[in-house]
């Protein structure tokens, strides 16, 4: 019955397939932040590319925390350190606090302020979220899955493949046209985290920020993440497509 129905709607057929191929691409954006992260997003290659060394050369001598002993700490040291952040964000930030750094006289030192423990928990709160998030389109992505493989519906014509394929990126893509990364990256910050928690520092004010060149090194993590969810989406596209519509046209 279901079938039928389907079949004699060639246009709710397609909504059904963008839905699916919308579906894929969340899951594929999911699966690159574990790719990401398991890589530590890779911040060595973007320590390099974004001169990171510079502005920590240039901020932290003024740091108004007493930590300016961290310009003299070497880049291992600080890739380590952004590594242990990637670490504790994903683990409910309940060690946030320990992470420490050694200066020169071999004094170990707190690396972050309460203000920015407080609002790394809240970004470890909101990856927790967003995991729901993800383990709840991976079902959906199922169900429209094994929808559209039992009732064999028939393959989307060459215009509509290409369409389905084409709106992730192109809805990426005028959001970054409409309002620029870095409005729209602070624009975000607005909404998903807490009126009374601080979430903008000052390079003297914060390693945190400096060591992550914010939003600079945001925006070399959304390429990063952009062009490897891609390629996961245009594989598992492919994969789909060769499963639920082989032998059918």
């Amino acid at each position: 019955m279901l079938k039928r129905i389907l079949n004699n709607s060639r246009s709710f057929t397609n909504i059904l397939w963008l839905l699916c191929c919308i579906s894929l691409f969340v899951f594929s954006l999911g699966l690159s932040w574990q790719v990401n992260k398991s890589a530590d997003f890779f911040y060595g290659f973007w320590y390099q590319q974004l001169n990171i060394e510079q502005t920590i050369t240039s901020y932290v001598p003024d740091n108004t925390f007493d930590k300016q002993d961290y310009v003299e700490t070497t880049t291992q040291q600080r890739i380590d350190n952004f590594s242990e952040i990637v670490t504790e964000i994903h683990n409910n930030g309940e060690q946030l606090a320990l992470l420490s750094y050694v200066n020169k006289n071999q004094q170990i030192k707190k690396l972050l302020t309460p203000a920015e423990i407080i609002h790394l928990e809240d970004v470890s709160q909101l990856i927790q979220k967003l995991t729901l998030v993800s383990v709840g389109n991976f079902i959906m992505l199922f169900i429209l899955v094994g929808v559209i493989f039992k009732n064999k519906l028939c393959l989307p014509n060459r215009k509509d493949q290409i369409f389905a394929v084409a709106l992730p990126s192109l809805l990426l893509l005028l959001l970054l046209m409409l309002f620029g990364f870095t409005e729209l990256f602070y624009y975000l910050h607005t909404v998903v985290f807490p009126d009374n928690h601080q979430w903008f520092f000052y390079y003297q004010e914060s390693l945190m920020s400096s060591l992550m060149k914010a939003p600079d090194l945001f925006a070399g993590i959304s390429v990063t993440l952009t062009v490897i969810a891609l390629i996961i989406y245009l594989i598992f596209y492919r994969l789909l497509i060769t499963i639920i519509f082989s032998g059918r046209a």
